[in-house]
């Protein structure tokens, strides 16, 4: 289940960019994932509520954006974007692509209050 370290990787990273400043609340954190990053969204959503409990994250919103599979074609070298497999050049129908990107999982954005902010209902 990589989906926990993945979650735990996630944390971290924002706890450090978190840091500057000082006792905060998260609210929401949203995520980027690309559809060939291999990821189960239960578990993904499982991990999340696993490792959020008892710290800033409790009680924070997992927002996960997807992200398109993106590729180059080998016959005529077009860069295109898709959200579904099997990759076809849209230019000139080749199948012969090589994959640039779509594995991705990353923090996008942190939304959170600092020590003492009001918090708008």
């Amino acid at each position: 289940m990589h989906e926990l370290s993945l979650m735990d990787g996630i944390f971290s990273r924002a706890e450090a960019a978190l840091k500057p400043y000082g006792s905060v609340k998260v609210n929401s954190l949203t995520v980027r994932i690309g559809p060939l990053a291999n990821i189960m969204p239960a578990a993904f959503d499982f991990a999340f509520e696993a490792l959020s409990a008892g710290g800033i994250f409790e009680g924070a919103q997992l927002i996960t954006e997807p992200l398109p599979i993106t590729a180059r074609c080998q016959a005529c070298d077009r860069e295109f974007a898709s959200r579904a497999l099997p990759l076809i050049c849209p230019d000139c129908a080749a199948r012969e692509v090589m994959v640039t990107g779509g594995d991705e999982v990353y923090l996008a954005s942190i939304d959170f209050n600092e020590e003492g902010e009001a918090i708008a209902d």
